[in-house]
């Protein structure tokens, strides 16, 4: 089983650059790696065998791997008239149970054979943001962090690098990273799209059955409904609605003498043991990193309106530094130099980090009284 996830653990894998945060790397790390895997479990044999297994009046049945072929493609039906009631009395299973050919009365299932393919496009969305990030970039902070983030204060800083990063923030490259910053804003603004849209698209894929899958599956665990009537659908439990284990499939074919014949077969659906929890998990999962993601938007405004903010932010990543220091630093400053200033911080080691901001402090000094408002 190990082996199925070999081809996710490069997910795992932590970069030797910083160029984004925590709610960013849940995005296209964590969820693309849960999708993945997702993706494997609904698509492999090993564990449970062909998806679809339609039961035949005989093992011989010459027609078994057609039927089983015709149900998987063209779909399968549950009764809503048979999803209450005693089983072994009223039906033969939730969903199950004699068909009186009213169409109002089956509930469709076709979704299954798409699971694993709109699982593994959910993948690709999710990734698509920190591609666009990763190729805006360029390697920008790489090239500026280089060789910087050991735990020693390397002879390169002392000799080279430091007076290149000061002339590069404070005169070379000064108010020239809004849009690279901007750029990162956007990749965050459709992360939040992603995930909303995310949401609607599989209740669109679901018919309509995910908006409120979660917190149904949520409320029937917790506090089982006790059928009023044959027809209280609110006391059956979502995910033998929308995930029957159980439906039943039409066959028709001609017999020997021309005549239409119609099979009416119960088929197991096994896959549904496991869509049923991965859509579960998908549905809290989904609204947790909108809500997250939401906030890390807010406060991304916040912090391009606010430069007070963007003071405390720098600070936090310092020691024995005083504010005055930092908020000279922040006039100065457009949000986009603030921002490259903020993801070296991230990158190089302490001492250097505390030793580049006195640096350009002082070269700041040293420049007329021009502030950047931005």
């Amino acid at each position: 089983m190990i082996d199925l996830f070999i081809p996710v653990r490069s997910l795992l894998k932590i970069g030797n650059v910083c160029t984004d945060n925590n709610v960013f790397r849940m995005h296209y790390k964590l969820t693309v790696m849960i999708l993945l895997v997702f993706t494997l479990l609904v698509s492999t044999k090993q564990f449970f065998g062909e998806p679809i297994h339609c039961m035949s009046e005989s093992d011989k049945d010459n027609d078994k791997e057609a039927m089983n072929s015709y149900c998987w493609i063209y779909g399968t039906y549950t009764l809503r008239n048979r999803l209450v009631g005693t089983q072994g009395k009223n039906m033969a299973y939730v969903g199950v149970g004699p068909d009186e050919g009213i169409q109002a009365e089956q509930i469709k299932h076709s979704y299954y054979q798409w699971v694993c393919f709109v699982l593994l496009a959910q993948a690709a969305m999710f990734y698509t943001p920190r591609y666009l990030w990763k190729m805006w970039e360029g390697g920008r902070l790489k090239g500026l962090a280089d060789k910087l983030a050991g735990p020693l204060v390397s002879k390169i800083w002392a000799e080279h690098k430091r007076a290149e990063l000061v002339s590069y923030l404070t005169y070379t490259n000064l108010y020239t990273h809004n849009m690279y910053a901007l750029r990162y804003a956007f990749c965050e603004i459709l992360n939040l799209v992603n995930v909303v849209g995310q949401i609607f698209l599989l209740d669109v894929f679901l018919g309509g059955a995910f908006r409120n899958y979660g917190a149904a599956v949520a409320a029937f665990t917790h506090v089982p409904k006790v059928p009023k009537n044959f027809l209280d659908f609110e006391a059956v439990n979502p995910m033998d609605l929308y995930f029957p284990k159980l439906t039943k499939c039409w066959f028709r074919s001609y017999g020997p003498s021309g005549t239409m014949q119609l099979k009416d077969r119960l088929c197991v659906l096994p896959l549904n043991i496991v869509n049923e929890k991965i859509f579960v998990f998908l549905w809290f999962w989904l609204i947790f990193l909108a809500l997250v993601s939401a906030m890390a938007v807010l406060f991304r405004i916040l912090v391009i309106s606010m430069p007070p903010i963007r003071t405390l932010l720098i600070m936090s990543q310092l020691r024995f530094v005083k504010r005055k220091v930092i908020s000279r630093i922040v006039k100065h400053f457009s949000f986009g130099d603030w921002f490259v200033l903020y993801l070296l911080g991230k990158n190089v080691n302490p001492l250097i980090y505390k030793d580049l901001i006195i640096e350009v402090s002082k070269e700041l000094d040293k420049k007329p009284n021009n502030v950047c408002m931005v």
